[in-house]
């Protein structure tokens, strides 16, 4: 049955359509009949609807006004006019507006059925070719394998994904609980390169080996996150997750080709709670450093250490502010960063061995050059012969001057390349995208404006901004939608139009794409 919405301001001609049709014969179920178009609109707004169907002209708010931001929000949206008006410009902004059905008053009876069973056929064939393309999706390989799992773990499939998901192909989870697994490839820089090392050995086949040995031995569906992690759901219910897992470690290892680190997180209810034992998981594998690798950290690795899981938080949390101040050239910043740095290092109740510290800081060191396109090699010129270097640190000193002078080095090339001939060109494409930022705007459009081609006028922002125009266009857009969103004064739909975009829908998939979250989730939580 589909729900349809009637609007007239003219009483009777409201009531005799609400009583006189046959809607439920049609397929049709009157959810709302209103002589304000603005109740409607309310009604709308707060509610999910198939059909409206309005006069078109009306007081305050008409007909045709009243479609468009309803269309704004549903763009599937079915639209029947009805009008005495026989205006010629009526019919072509209806026209406009695709309207599915034009009927003029008085209205015929048999005319508005005949109508209304068309549009009807209508949905129905747009419901199936929904369908149809949700199995074809579900039916993909690459979607069960490479989609759908990550974005379990990371929380961020939508629930109408997850259930028709979960409907075709049901995951066997025992008593209903499952625990999320992270596995991580040890040593990645000194056994694979850098990414620009032409000597660079693949450490992506590496993870795939992982993941078949994980479908051999039945632990449960799994998903590549990186070119160096895994991510797993621990399915296998007549066998004990620690034990399995360290049996996996083992394997691995005598293989020959490398050693990984997993972490577990505690077994949750299925599915509400898996993304949290996976951000547990995520947790726990910055104990590793402490711990060491080639091994497995229990649930109640972080519990029973405490301190331990602290001090592993607070190094991210300076090791985040020390690359910020090297992003931004700030050399004070970043001396005050190492020192608050090393501070949390001398309060380690564990000794940290030089090695595995050293590794850990330049894992992460050249993990945040990849956000920016950047690496160690396309920095510093340095190969891997030149990483080996700090293995050969004996203290935590030659660690902190090391780390230091390399930050500086950084942030110098970093600062050179933002402030080139041709920043101040960039400047203001970003100040002309600002100003602009609710148009319809387009790369071709700002490079006609500065009379560039668009081709060199995207190489040169990428250079210098280490991004695509479209990426940074959408992330300024998702910036200040998120900001509109925590203020109650605006509407969904309208801040969906004043970000740049007309299509609703469209502005709800790019920004839980981006964020994570559909907008009214994300102005739940606000």
């Amino acid at each position: 049955m589909y729900r349809a919405v009637l609007v007239d301001d003219e009483t009777f001609d409201l009531e005799g359509m609400r009583v006189l049709i046959p809607w439920e014969e049609i397929g049709i179920q009157v959810v709302c009949s209103e002589e304000k178009p603005l109740a409607a609109l309310q009604y709308i707004e707060g509610h999910e609807i198939d059909l409206l169907i309005t006069d078109i002209k009306m007081p305050v708010l008409s007909g045709l006004e009243l479609s468009r931001k309803a269309q704004e929000r549903n763009p599937q949206l079915k639209t029947v006019f009805i009008s005495g008006y026989q205006d010629f410009e009526y019919a072509k902004q209806a026209m406009h507006l695709k309207a599915d059905g034009y009927i003029l008053k008085p209205v015929d009876d048999q005319e508005i059925i005949e109508t209304l069973q068309r549009v009807v056929a209508e949905l129905d064939r747009t419901q199936m070719t929904r369908s149809e393309e949700t199995a074809r999706m579900i039916a993909s390989f690459e979607f069960i394998r490479n989609d759908f799992v990550q974005h379990l773990l990371e929380g961020t499939v939508d629930a109408s994904t997850l259930h028709a998901f979960l409907q075709s192909y049901p995951l066997p989870v025992p008593e209903g609980r499952a625990a999320a697994v992270l596995i991580e490839l040890d040593d990645v820089l000194w056994k694979y390169g850098t990414p620009d090392s032409p000597e660079r050995s693949d450490p992506q086949r590496a993870v795939r080996g992982i993941g078949e040995l994980i479908e051999d031995w039945g632990l449960g569906p799994w998903s590549p996150l990186s070119e160096s992690q895994l991510g797993l759901l621990y399915t296998a219910g007549d066998s004990d997750p620690a034990q399995r897992l360290q049996q996996l470690c083992a394997e691995i290892a005598g293989r020959g080709e490398g050693t990984v680190t997993v972490s577990l997180g505690d077994a949750e209810r299925f599915p509400e709670g898996t993304a949290a034992s996976f951000r547990q998981a995520k947790d726990r594998m910055a104990l590793k450093m402490f711990l060491g690798k080639n091994r497995v950290i229990l649930p109640d690795a972080d519990s029973g250490r405490g301190s331990m899981a602290k001090e592993a938080k607070d190094l991210e949390a300076v090791l985040d502010e020390t690359f910020a101040a090297m992003t931004s050239y700030g050399l004070v910043a970043i001396c005050d960063c190492v020192d608050d740095l090393f501070t949390v290092v001398e309060t380690f109740e564990h000794p940290v061995k030089v090695r595995s510290f050293s590794i850990h800081i330049a894992t992460k060191l050249e993990t945040y050059l990849h956000t920016m396109n950047e690496s160690f090699a396309s920095l510093l010129g340095w190969r891997i012969e030149h990483l080996e270097r700090i293995l050969q640190f004996e203290t935590i000193d030659d660690i902190k001057s090391w780390f230091r002078r390399t930050l500086f080095e950084i942030a110098e090339k970093l600062f050179l390349r933002k402030n080139g001939k041709n920043r101040r060109l960039i400047e203001q494409i970003e100040q002309h995208v600002q100003a602009y930022l609710s148009e319809d705007l387009t790369l071709k459009e700002v490079a006609n404006h500065f009379s560039y081609s668009p081709n060199h006028l995207g190489y040169l922002f990428k250079e210098h901004t280490g991004e695509s125009f479209n990426e940074y266009l959408v992330k300024l857009r998702m910036e200040k939608a998120k900001a509109m969103l925590r203020d109650p004064r605006y509407k969904i739909y309208e801040i969906a139009e004043l970000v740049g975009y007309k299509s609703l829908a469209y502005f709800s998939r790019q920004f839980r794409e981006r964020v994570g979250l559909t907008p009214g989730d994300y102005r739940k939580q606000s």
